[in-house]
């Protein structure tokens, strides 16, 4: 990756299918094997980056290990700090360069979110950096790419799983990560590569916690003979959006920096892809957004005819104790406030446990205290509709997290939201 060089310091659609255990056919997907340790971020292109990875264009990866004690360590690194999300080695992209400002998400207009979700208004008062454009190209990419160990399989099924999370010292959230699979490599020079993406991450922007690994999970169908593999963002700044990271308690030395290399970063773990099996029973996903993610104006597009749900990312309870109230820096107020302005709108509201606990009556119980928590706040219980997900444990996996290589607690519990109109 090339940086300014004072930088020291949901889902998608988803199917239920019983993928074939032990058969990933990825080369080296955890990233564990390596040439060298590597003692800094990548400045130069080069055709070994790592064993079964590839640069396909002049953009440049960086590789991160525990072997490491320098700029690319674990879990201090130049990016920010992060355990890996398996083994000891891990990657990062970068997925958006210096774009134009002027076609920034009015993140003014955002919900406060809190400790959980640094994507804030905190950012309003920091003047906006100079971007004259640097030695960076326009739509500047990094893209890793692999052979698989043998081709896709014509009309066949096939499951990819990935980990990905912000780094603390990105300037930017962005959107677009995807995955694409071609019979041949696809190499240039600079700039987005002319592929289309298999698979991508096409909400507003990936789900945004600094530090905080998230489980990609998505199936696909192939046509055949795909036997390469690249990932990164295959879209023109122009389709790509963006909100700034919040890095308001970073050291102001330090913000500066992050703030003039115009970049929206991600780490990179755990790649599988594996072939499935006929699908049990067809069942298709609906789309997730965080709430922190949604404009107040947008709050209705959440709605059971529209499939959409958002996802309370910061309400949670103490593991173990499914009775206590739920908690929140600002969230709870927000959805508070807007059940109240609107009495002819109804909450469902929706659980599933975080993977550390798989009890369903724990989600039921949650729930319950929460229907209880809003109708303390004066909104009628009869607005109020609360169930489990009926693939509970598919949806765990799916959207799954893990902060210092470890699930973090104050994820115990997620709940998914969707507003009805009352008859």
């Amino acid at each position: 990756m090339l940086l300014v060089k004072s930088l020291f310091p949901i889902l998608l659609s988803l199917t239920l299918y019983q993928v074939v255990s032990c058969q990933n056919i990825v080369v080296n997907g955890s990233f564990e094997k390596f040439y060298s340790c590597p003692d800094n971020y990548t400045v130069e292109y080069s055709k070994r980056f790592l064993p079964g990875w590839e640069m396909p264009t002049k953009g440049t990866p960086d590789y991160f290990n525990r072997c490491s004690k320098e700029m690319v360590g674990v879990p201090q690194n130049f990016m920010g700090s992060i355990f890996p999300a398996d083994g000891n080695g891990f990657i990062g992209l970068v997925m958006l360069d210096t774009p134009v400002l002027n076609d920034e998400i009015d993140y003014r207009d955002y919900v406060h979110s809190g400790p959980l979700m640094p994507v804030t208004i905190t950012n309003a008062n920091i003047p906006k950096p100079q971007t004259k454009r640097r030695v960076k190209p326009i739509n500047y990419r990094e893209y890793v790419q692999t052979q698989l160990k043998s081709p896709l399989q014509p009309n066949q099924l096939y499951h990819i799983t990935f980990r990905y999370a912000l780094a603390q010292h990105s300037t930017f959230v962005s959107n677009r990560l995807g995955v694409a699979f071609t019979q041949q490599p696809v190499k240039q020079k600079n700039g987005v590569l002319p592929i289309k993406p298999n698979v991508f991450i096409d909400t507003v922007v990936l789900y945004s916690t600094p530090g905080i690994w998230v489980e990609f999970s998505d199936t696909f169908r192939t046509r055949g003979g795909e036997l390469f593999m690249t990932i990164g963002n295959f879209y023109e700044d122009a389709r790509c959006s963006f909100i700034h990271n919040d890095i308001s308690s970073l050291n102001i030395s330090l913000q500066r920096t992050i703030l003039e290399n115009q970049v929206a970063y991600y780490y990179i773990d755990d790649v599988r892809v594996e072939p499935v099996s006929k699908p049990e029973k067809l069942f298709l996903s609906p789309r997730f957004i965080p709430f922190s993610l949604l404009k107040r104006s947008e709050y209705l597009k959440i709605d059971t005819l529209g499939a959409r749900y958002a996802i309370l990312d910061e309400v949670y309870f103490d593991i173990g104790k499914p009775d206590t109230n739920p908690r929140s820096l600002c969230q709870l107020d927000e959805l508070v406030k807007f059940l109240t302005n609107n009495p002819g709108i109804g909450v469902e509201l929706n659980g599933f446990m975080h993977e550390v606990e798989i009890d369903t009556l724990g989600s039921m119980s949650r729930m319950h205290s929460f229907k209880n928590f809003l109708c303390s706040q004066g909104i009628d219980g009869a607005r109020i509709t609360t169930r489990t997900f009926d693939v509970l444990k598919s949806i765990s996996k799916k959207y799954s997290f893990s902060c210092e290589g470890i699930p973090c607690s104050l994820f115990a519990s997620l709940f998914a939201i969707r507003f009805y109109k009352l008859n």
